[in-house]
């Protein structure tokens, strides 16, 4: 250790500073003055044992540490002016809490200080100290009781309150919390007046609710009376010690806020009080509050509490209607990192400030719908349908939001590459769920994606002989998705009035811009199922989705178009989420026919009417009449005398051939023959947005007679080399009749989805591990394909473990893959690991497995 003796003159006075540092962190002397804040006129009044003080007199509002240089968590500098390490510097870009984000520093901030507050008196000589200051009141700890705090307010699952050094204190806003205050003396009601200010953000006041200022209430048994100001009471006093209960707003700006403690005594007897403020070195985290009555996310029922808030595993629905897939995700709200980087994002939002929308949870919904993607603002996930991956991870891969956040946070807030909608989905439940906002993965099945704003989607064909063939429409690119994946999000819309509270949907899928960036909602469900598009936000796009009429167009000759048929039941199906039973999804990955079913709740009653009844067509009659469609909605078309119902095996896995069946009937009302002329299946690959189409097979059947009510079966089966390599990653189809009526001349057409499933992993493991202890897992699957799996790798994810991503050796045609990994739980309680296998022939391999860690 060196010693410098540095001899400086300031305010007409000589002082002379002895300054500790090791001979690695030599600095010249202009850097010195720098790092000291030497010029600055308020240092000498600080007591540097006790606290960071400062006299009221010099102007305390602008007094910081030492910040240059550095970061309070890792290379912490040693300031002269405190004997110690400064733990909460200033910086200028955007504001100190990002720029920590940016340097990602967080996950070193214990290991790397090398002296603590507790140590440095041992080692230092304590200097003269001020006689006024020395004898008159000051603040010696402050206790902010983590753990009971924590626990009160639902936030004791955050790990970074468990962290064994400088643990944050969570809580949420409109609840009190509790912090003790040991000073140098006996606290006098009398003598002795204190003041809390509050601050978050770079530029605080009071103005905008970012800065507070609380005077102590000494009546122990008083109550703020307003819920949207903060308040503070003496709960009880003991020795030097007080306990102090302190009631953040029901509309508190949610983010990291720092505090001051000022202490007021009397020094003369004509009154003149001497003023000295004590500088908390640790923020305090506040939250939306679900839990509490005046916040406007108010949910109250303690059981879906514990999965929309505290669930940090769950499953995302995928597939088709028919043959649905269940995606296990990790929201991993509570793992260390993430919380931060969350709120992160949402300042990023407001380009990089603290804004008083922060505290407004409809803004904040939008403002996490427009961040969760890349486009317009460097967001977290880039989306991409292409197929084609490199450079990134396929969406396929991700089963939980914890790699890409740290991802995202370890490139200094550049963009990961890629997401789809069900990711894009799952990242959007953690953010809210992790800033108090309840929330829900929703998958809606046959989604359609409406361009323009018409609340219809139309399909037009043309004859070409005996056959109908599809057609694009110029300058419209609607389509009908498989599945698409959005969110909900629960609060009141007091914007709205009375009827539209409860969930809102959200979507951070960019997909349609939304006031000139890609966002989408927060859009009332209530006002969806009714059709009333014009209650913000973005609520035309969503009844779209869920309740659009399909119109089939058949393009004469003479470019005149004609209405087929009008399909108003084959959008928005089984539109599902996982059931709130605050546990990990303990189901399959391939939910068949029901099986699952325990597992998935459908609320598509709550988004519209039983199909084709008169409320239904009144919904969609005004919303309509609101996108200023003009369309007649009863409307059907040309009256079909037959019914076409596409059948297909489910559950055939990839490599396999598959069996397509068709039953046509006769359904004419009066008795009457029908002859089907021609009929013509198309199978084609499509992606599960419903584009990207490649034929795989064509059949035709001709001159099939239809007595009345009579039902005929026609079939053919499609072999595996003439799908294999036409197919898309999910593996999807759609199936598409057409039916020429030789009696009436009437064309019908059908279409349906089909998809081949893919292996799941076998996870074999103990049901029970011990914490921190090492504990092996096996992974298995059998290659279902006729060639090697090629370019392999897999990933694990879940609540309490370490991510882990690995390469993987080839696999051979037909053979099994397996490999052993050895995995730690860090948190007791129930444990979700979920694992994806990928390779360039067979993605979306994944499986999941529950343990129980004690």
């Amino acid at each position: 250790m060196k010693v410098t003796c540095i001899l400086s003159l300031q305010r007409a006075a000589v002082h002379v500073l002895l300054v500790y540092y090791d001979s690695s962190d030599l600095i010249t002397f202009t850097d010195f003055l720098l790092r000291t804040n030497m010029f600055r006129r308020t240092y000498y009044d600080r007591d540097p044992y006790r606290s960071n003080y400062t006299r009221r007199s010099y102007d305390d509002s602008d007094i910081r540490p030492y910040s240059s240089y550095g970061n309070r968590y890792r290379n912490s500098t040693f300031n002269p002016l405190y004997y110690g390490y400064s733990r909460r510097p200033d910086y200028s870009y955007p504001w100190e809490r990002d720029h920590e984000w940016r340097t990602r520093r967080e996950e070193n901030r214990n290991e790397s200080r090398e002296v603590t507050r507790d140590e440095r008196d041992e080692e230092l000589r304590e200097p003269e100290k001020d006689e006024e200051v020395n004898k008159k009141f000051h603040v010696n700890k402050v206790d902010l009781n983590i753990k009971s705090n924590t626990e009160d307010h639902h936030t004791d699952k955050y790990m970074c309150t468990k962290r064994k050094k400088d643990p944050d204190l969570v809580i949420r806003r409109g609840q009190s919390f509790k912090m003790t205050i040991t000073f140098d003396r006996p606290y006098n009601n009398d003598q002795n007046e204190i003041l809390f200010t509050f601050k978050t953000g770079k530029s605080p006041r009071p103005s905008n609710k970012t800065q507070a200022q609380i005077i102590m209430n000494e009546n122990t048994s008083s109550r703020g009376e307003d819920k949207k100001e903060w308040f503070a009471k003496l709960l009880n006093k003991k020795e030097k010690s007080i306990e102090v209960e302190i009631t953040p707003p029901c509309t508190c700006v949610i983010g990291e806020w720092r505090f001051t403690i000022q202490t007021e005594s009397k020094i003369k007897e004509d009154g003149d009080k001497l003023i000295l403020t004590y500088k908390h070195n640790e923020d305090v985290i506040i939250l939306l509050n679900p839990w509490c009555p005046d916040d406007v996310v108010y949910m109250g029922i303690e059981e879906l509490l514990n999965e929309y808030i505290l669930n940090e595993s769950g499953a995302i629905w995928s597939g088709n209607h028919r043959q649905m897939g269940v995606k296990p995700w990790n929201f991993g709200q509570f793992r260390d990192g993430i919380l931060n980087t969350c709120l992160h994002l949402i300042r990023k939002a407001y380009s990089n400030t603290v804004d008083p929308a922060m505290s407004d949870p409809i803004k904040l919904a939008r403002a996490i719908s427009k961040m969760v993607n890349a486009p317009d603002d460097n967001g977290v996930l880039i989306g991409n349908w292409s197929g084609d991956y490199s450079g990134g991870t396929p969406p396929m891969k991700w089963v939980g939001s914890v790699a890409i956040l740290e991802e995202y946070a370890k490139n200094q807030g550049t963009p990961v590459k890629f997401g789809q909608c069900w990711v894009f989905s799952g990242l959007t439940t953690t953010v809210c769920r992790a800033i108090g906002l309840p929330a829900r993965s929703v998958t809606n099945f046959a989604s359609a994606h409406d361009t323009d704003g018409s609340t219809c989607i139309d399909k037009a064909f043309v004859r070409k002989g005996e056959d109908l063939e599809k057609v694009d429409i110029a300058g419209s690119s609607d389509s009908i998705w498989n599945f698409h994946v959005w969110n909900e999000t629960w609060m009141s819309r007091p914007d709205l009035g009375k009827g539209y509270d409860g969930w809102q949907v959200i979507d951070a899928t960019p997909q349609e811009l939304s006031s000139g960036v890609y966002q989408c909602g927060p859009a009332p469900v209530a006002a969806i199922k009714k059709g009333e598009i014009g209650r913000p936000f973005d609520a035309p796009f969503i009844f779209a989705e869920v309740n659009a009429d399909i119109v089939h167009w058949e393009i004469l000759p003479n470019d005149s178009w004609v209405i087929i048929k009008t399909d108003s039941n084959d959008v928005g199906k089984n539109i599902s989420t996982k059931k709130p039973d605050g546990k990990p999804y303990n189901g399959e990955a391939s939910v068949w026919r029901g099986y699952g079913e325990k597992y998935r709740l459908d609320v598509t009653s709550e988004y519209k009417y039983p199909e084709g009844s008169l409320e239904e067509r009144l919904a969609v009659q005004n919303a309509d009449n609101e996108a200023k469609g003009g369309r007649d909605v009863f409307a059907k078309g040309a009256t079909m005398d037959i019914s076409v119902e596409i059948d297909e095996k489910d559950g055939v896995l990839v490599g396999n051939d598959f069996e397509v069946e068709l039953k046509l009937k006769n359904i004419k009302k009066k008795k009457a023959l029908r002859t089907v002329k021609h009929l013509q299946v198309v199978v084609d690959s499509v992606k599960y947005t419903g584009d990207g189409r490649r034929n795989v097979i064509k059949k035709s059947f001709d001159d099939i007679r239809l007595d009345f009510g009579e039902e005929k079966t026609v079939k053919f089966t499609v072999k595996t080399d003439e799908y294999l390599d036409k197919m898309y990653e999910l593996f999807g189809m759609e199936i598409m009749a057409y039916a020429h009526i030789k009696e009436t001349d009437n064309c019908y057409v059908k279409t349906d989805d089909y998809r081949l499933r893919r292996p799941d992993i076998t996870i074999e493991v103990a049901s029970k591990v011990k914490v921190g202890n090492p504990f092996k897992v096996k992974l298995s699957f059998k290659n279902p394909l006729p060639k090697p799996l090629t370019k392999c790798s897999y990933l694990i994810e879940g609540n309490g473990i370490e991510n882990k991503a690995n390469s993987a050796s080839d696999v051979p045609a037909k053979s099994e893959w397996s490999i052993m990994e050895e995995l730690v739980a860090e948190t007791e309680g129930e444990i979700q690991i979920n694992c994806s296998f990928d390779c360039e022939e067979l993605r979306d391999i994944i499986g999941m497995v529950s343990v129980t860690a004690e």
